[in-house]
Parts: C-alpha cells; structure tokens; sequence
C-alpha cells in the first residue's frame, strides 16, 4: 500500500487537519484496520476502506464520536463503533485469524 499516496488524497479533502496529525490518525487507523482484518500487512485493495476510517476519525476528533445533541433537552447521542457501511467492507475483506 502507497502511503504516500493516500496522504496526498486525503490532505486534497476539506477539513483534513495538517500533514503532521494527518500521518499520525492515518498510523493508527492503519494498526486498527490491520487488527480487524487479521493481516499483517494492508494491500491496495484496503486504501478505500483505510481513507473512510480516517475521515470517521477526523470527524471525532474534539467531539468524541457525538453522534446528536439536543441543547433545549440536555441530550446527546454518541457513536461507539465505525458506521456499519464501513464494517460490511470490513467484513469482506477480513480473513480468519490462524
């Protein structure tokens, strides 16, 4: 998997914060999606699926997965897992661990 390359597409997307965070969220979702996928190492075929847990990451981050928030009711609604579009993929790609 090009790295570099994926850097280069998101750091293209509006919101995406500077290259230094950017590198450091892209590392760990790599680990994360390396541990749900059982491989040791992520091909080409990952980068979608790579770049879209980047975005969710990005997202959180200062709001911590809020999900909703009514401020009349004092509500708020949090997210405590990737979107299940994304765990489909996910789930498509995953081998079984040995």
């Amino acid at each position: 998997m090009d790295k570099e390359k994926i850097l280069n597409s998101l750091s293209q997307r509006e919101g995406i914060p500077n290259e230094e965070i950017l590198e450091n969220i892209l590392e760990d979702c790599m680990e994360d999606l390396r541990e749900l996928l059982h491989v040791e190492k992520l091909e080409d075929e990952h980068s979608s699926i790579l770049k879209e847990m980047v975005f969710i990451k990005v997202n959180r981050e200062g709001t911590e997965g809020i999900q909703s928030e009514n401020f009349n009711g004092v509500s708020a609604t949090y997210l405590e897992d990737l979107p299940k579009s994304l765990m489909r993929k996910i789930r498509a790609k995953r081998k079984m661990p040995r």
